[in-house]
This record gives C-alpha cells, structure tokens and sequence, in this order.
C-alpha cells in the first residue's frame, strides 16, 4: 500500500511539474478528470495501453515510471505492456507480408491472364490505401498531427485511385468521380480541422460529426445524380430521416454538454 501512495504522489508531483491540471490531463488523455484523481490518490493504476501517452505529457521516460511504482502489481502491468507491444509488432508484420503478396499474387495473375498489367495498378493503389491506414501511422512521429497527416495521404491516394480506375476502363466519368470525392473530402476536413484546432468538449464535437453525418446522409444522393448526369427514382425519404435522426442526436449531445457545464459551475460555487 505504500508503494501506491508513493506512486500517486510522484503522479501528482510530475502533473504540477508539467503544470497540468488534473482535467487538462484528463483531456489530454482522453479519460475523465475523477480517473486522474483517483491514479494520485493511489485508488487505481493507469491502463497499459494508457503510460506511453502519460509519460510523453508529464515529460518523464517510461523506465522513470515504471521505477516510481516498482511493485508487484506494476511488474505485472509492464510484462502485459511488452505483451501488447509484440503483439502490435506481430500485427504490423502480418499486414506488410499480407500486402505484399496480394501485390505479388496480383501482378503475376493480371500478367498471365492479359499478357499485361492493367488492373493490377487499381490493387496497387488500394493496398497503398490499406498501408497507410493500417501500417504508416506506426512509421509517423506520434503527436497529435500525426492522423492528420494520414488522413491527407489517404485523401491524395484516393483521388490517384481514381484516376487509375479512368485510365484503365475509360467508362467511368473522371471529372464526375473526382467531384463526388471532393464533396465528401471536403466536410471530412472540414470536420477534422473544426475537431483537431478547437477547444470544444467532446459532446460538441460528437454533435458536429453528428451535424456533418447529416449533410452527406440528406445531400449524397442528390450531388451524385448531378454531378454523374444521371436521373434516379429513387426515394430520397429513408436518407432525409436518417438525417433528421443524425441532428436529433446532435442536439441531444449539446444539450447534454451544457447541462453538464451548469452542473459543474455549481459544484464550483463556494457554499457557504
């Protein structure tokens, strides 16, 4: 029991160190401010998949950690975190050994077929995709830009997926493709950028994401018909209600978020 007391101190310590609050570190790990709390009153330990980000935010090594709390139950946790970290190799592993043979398989079957490499070039392009989904945030210096950068690349290989789709069947509209991709990349930045740069809680940014489900659910149906110049009969109806329900949920989020804040601001009243 000491050994925990000591190791809630030194949180504690580290946190006003890295002159963080309990609920700004809480925000940061994305975890509620009681969690902290309860780590410095030496209630609970932090979850493994949890330390490497809260010892890159209190600025200390994980080997400086995991002194701190050196006992038996925070052994344990270190071994299931050295686990975790060779299964997440093994993972990566599989993946790259995966892409590469259906690149092989892919090449070799679209030659002795066609005598030629055509649509090998559109699987080349999707496990590009299916890479920098999966393997390249790995490979990427991890900080908060970090999905930024991978949704950026995924974005610029879509559109190059595209356009090897146009050159190998030449059946499909470019100019029709590429607008229908636009409209859907465009509120997904939107969306990220409104999530990544502000400092909105996340019941708001749930009610946004909400909000922007809304749009594509509502308008997808109708900007492809325009923009591939083709008439569909298609009932509208089914997408116009799903979006009433995406907004429904946004404002019940909003409303849950501010009455969340009133309940704070009294809990932060002096009483007298």
């Amino acid at each position: 029991m000491q050994d925990r007391e000591n190791f809630g101190k030194y949180l504690s310590k580290k946190r006003k160190e890295a002159h963080l609050t309990q609920e700004e570190l809480a925000n940061r790990l994305n975890v509620i401010p009681t969690t902290i709390s309860k780590w410095e009153r030496a209630i609970t330990y932090p979850d493994i998949t949890m330390i490497p980000k809260l010892c890159q935010e209190l600025k200390i090594s994980e080997h400086e950690f995991f002194m701190a709390c050196d006992d038996e139950a925070m052994r344990s946790t270190q071994k299931e975190i050295k686990n975790y970290r060779t299964l997440k190799k093994v993972m990566y592993d599989v993946l790259l050994v995966g892409y590469f043979v259906a690149f092989l398989a892919c090449g070799i079957c679209n030659l002795v077929i066609e005598k030629r490499l055509s649509w090998f070039f559109i699987v080349l392009v999707s496990l590009m995709i299916s890479f920098a989904i999966t393997n390249l945030p790995s490979l990427l210096p991890k900080n908060k830009y970090r999905f930024l950068k991978v949704s950026g690349i995924v974005t610029f290989l879509v559109y190059l997926l595209l356009l090897v789709i146009y050159f190998v069947y030449r059946e499909i509209p470019l100019w029709g493709s590429f607008g229908i991709a636009s409209f859907e990349f465009l509120l997904l930045w939107i969306l990220l950028l409104l999530c990544f740069f502000t400092k909105w809680s996340k019941m708001v940014k749930g009610a946004v994401t909400m909000l922007f489900l809304a749009i594509c659910t509502a308008f997808t149906n109708p900007v492809y018909e325009r923009l591939l110049k083709i008439s569909s009969e298609s009932d509208n109806s089914v997408n116009v209600l799903c979006a009433f329900l995406f907004v429904g949920i946004a404002i019940f989020l909003i409303v849950l978020d501010v009455s969340k804040g009133k309940s704070m601001d009294e809990k932060k009243k002096p009483t007298n």
